[in-house]
């Protein structure tokens, strides 16, 4: 019986291996959208909106909100040396700046940021 699992679990790694099946590297690099606002920011308050159009209209754009009153929020205060809410900060995925936007902006002035962003990111992964 122990013989027959072995050699069963044997088959299975050769056809795996033999088939190339492992984790493919994602062609499309990562970006990261970070919104930092605060729960008591008068300008912060169509960032919700704001999301909710973003994850339409990029279904790809990982986007995470936090709050400068939070532990994770004012991490990100710290690391990218924050000094205005709203910030709409794109980052790539480990956590490299690529643009932000600081302040209440447009539908506009997102869309035009993440455009930016995903050409920096293009522009860094391009093979020299």
């Amino acid at each position: 019986m122990n013989k027959n699992v072995i050699y069963i679990v044997l088959v299975i790694c050769a056809i795996v291996h033999s088939t190339g099946c492992s984790a493919k590297k994602d062609t499309q690099p990562t970006i990261k959208l970070v919104v930092v606002s605060a729960y008591n920011c008068d300008s912060c308050s169509a960032i919700d909106d704001t999301i909710e159009y973003l994850q339409r209209i990029d279904r790809a754009l990982e986007i995470k909100k936090v709050d400068i009153h939070n532990p994770e929020g004012a991490m990100y205060v710290s690391q990218y040396h924050l000094w205005r809410i709203p910030v709409y900060l794109f980052v790539d995925g480990n956590g490299r700046e690529l643009y932000r936007l600081e302040g209440e902006q447009s539908r506009s002035e997102i869309e035009k940021g993440l455009s930016i962003a995903k050409q920096r990111i293009t522009n860094r992964n391009k093979p020299e």
